[in-house]
């Protein structure tokens, strides 16, 4: 299999849906260290995040630029994908682990939500993100992904709807649930799933999920029983 082929196939895909062609970016089997091959764990969010700065750095017109392991726009034009912030937190969570990322939508917005003081998600794509009519391809395009690195461990970050939601999509298996006993809240901080045999685990999301000390601790310890 030859995720360059999979690549093109969303290059395509975007070229064919216009409202897609509104983001700043795309992200696909993004390595966080350009010199790994295969991914220990494959970390998946819902979609990658968009900075007013990013448009600083802007491809082609009507061409969103990439997140991807043929070119990634940070590394071209800006500081480098060891000075972001989500990096370092999924080297915090996984560390000494090969990681790439994905995401359940691959195209880049201020927000999913649909808050008053950012860009609503869908006055950028025409529908709410739970709407979303692009869910199906990216499902096929990451299933190829986690065929192709064969991964110890894939990580979703966030929780509320999407555990339910992206695993029903998925087809996932349920295995588990853990609660933070050790925090006031007692909430559920691991949701552990299986794809074929591969643990598939949903826990807060890890810059954004208010996830106190106690709780970084016992995912962090979770996670380590699986790379």
């Amino acid at each position: 299999m030859n995720l360059s082929e999979t690549l093109n196939k969303i290059r395509n895909y975007t070229r064919e849906n216009l409202e897609l062609q509104k983001c700043h970016h795309f992200l696909f089997n993004l390595p966080l260290d350009k010199t790994s091959i295969k991914a220990d764990v494959l970390v998946i969010g819902l979609n990658p995040g968009e900075r007013p700065s990013d448009w600083d750095y802007v491809n082609t017109p009507n061409t969103p630029t990439e997140e991807t392991h043929e070119f990634d726009f940070h590394e071209e034009f800006g500081k480098g994908r060891a000075s972001i912030k989500w990096s370092k937190d999924c080297k915090e969570y996984l560390p000494d682990s090969k990681i790439f990322q994905s995401e359940f939508f691959f195209w880049s917005s201020p927000q999913t939500e649909e808050d008053e003081k950012k860009e609503k998600f869908s006055e950028r794509f025409g529908y709410k993100f739970k709407d979303c009519p692009h869910f199906d391809f990216c499902k096929e395009c990451n299933l190829e992904l986690i065929r192709f690195h064969k991964p110890k461990l894939i990580v979703a970050t966030g929780t509320s709807w999407k555990v339910d939601f992206f695993s029903n999509k998925y087809d996932l298996k349920h295995i588990n649930i853990l609660r933070c006993e050790s925090d006031k809240r007692n909430r559920k901080i691991i949701h552990h799933y299986e794809w074929e045999d591969i643990p598939f685990i949903f826990s807060p999301h890890w810059s954004s999920g208010f996830i106190s000390n106690e709780e970084k601790s016992e995912i962090i310890s979770y996670l380590s029983k699986f790379t």
